[in-house]
């Protein structure tokens, strides 16, 4: 599950209700016999606020297969070379109070002095280092929402979900993040530790009002840099309703992805009507 983390700071938003939305999504191409679904998710989130509507976990059932942002996600390992620079620290970007403050924090979240953390860590990439300042502050008890419908996949059909990407291309967008913009989001995470609790609980309650322009549009604010904007939004969007055409032409499909994907001019849904395709809300 850790690597959902990864995409949880996506979902720090802030919604209100519409009377025409949905997280659920029925779609259908032109000439296509079968209806598709697209789910809104949010990746993590605790016991207390888990949803799992029972139209979900129907559609789980009765759809002929099942597409995440990556598939059988509770099977999927990291590789740990990944994680790590080819050459060279990104510790040497950062200033002497950015390098002070980091180390800060690794002594009281992970026991280690300044020499130890540089051990451990000065090979790592900037993201793991923010998966981990991310995971440290969020809740213990933290449930998935694709872990559940792979759960239902497995009892129920004997099958596993298939994928729209690889943990390989969702890493890959990191890497392609400019160093001083990874260095800052870092620091900015660590300024702002004691909201990250506060955000994660206000995005649960948000999420359950499922209006999904409102996410996308929050999503938009709260991310305020243009390059994320495009390589973790739009331009995934847009690859996925390559995939999700064909997909769709002879078999009805479950998507189920971020909820901050659907919404906005450039969301799946809009994306998906200007291809021709009936988009539909259904109420849960």
């Amino acid at each position: 599950m850790k690597f959902l983390i990864v995409f949880v700071f996506l979902s720090f938003l802030s919604f209100a209700q519409s009377n025409t939305s949905s997280l659920l999504w029925e779609i259908q191409g032109p000439k296509q016999d079968k209806a598709s679904y697209i789910f809104g998710t949010m990746h993590l989130m605790d016991d207390a606020h888990f949803y799992f509507p029972k139209k979900l976990e129907k559609l789980v059932s009765t759809v002929d297969e099942v597409f995440l942002e990556i598939g059988d996600v509770q099977h999927t390992l990291i590789n740990p070379e990944l994680l790590m620079l080819k050459e060279g620290s990104f510790l040497t970007k950062l200033s002497e109070m950015q390098m002070d403050t980091l180390c800060s924090w690794a002594k009281i979240q992970l026991l280690m002095d300044k020499d130890q953390f540089i051990t451990n860590f000065s090979k790592a990439k900037p993201f793991l280092i923010y998966q981990l300042i991310l995971q440290n502050e969020l809740p213990d008890h933290l449930q998935s929402q694709e872990i559940k419908i792979e759960e239902i996949l497995d009892t129920k059909k004997k099958k596993k979900s298939l994928g729209l990407e690889t943990i390989e291309s969702q890493l890959a967008l990191f890497d392609s993040i400019p160093a001083v913009s990874q260095v800052n989001l870092i620091m900015t995470e660590l300024a702002e530790l004691s909201k990250v609790l506060t955000n994660f609980k206000l995005t649960q309650e948000n999420y359950l009002l499922q209006d999904v322009d409102k996410i996308h549009e929050e999503l938009m604010k709260d991310i305020q840099d243009p390059y994320f904007n495009l390589k973790f939004i739009d331009e995934r969007n847009a690859a996925w309703v390559k995939k999700i055409m064909p997909l769709t032409a002879n078999q009805s499909v479950l998507f189920a992805v971020g909820a901050g994907h659907l919404g906005g001019e450039n969301g799946l849904l809009n994306l998906l009507k200007k291809q021709g395709y009936s988009v539909k809300p259904i109420q849960l």
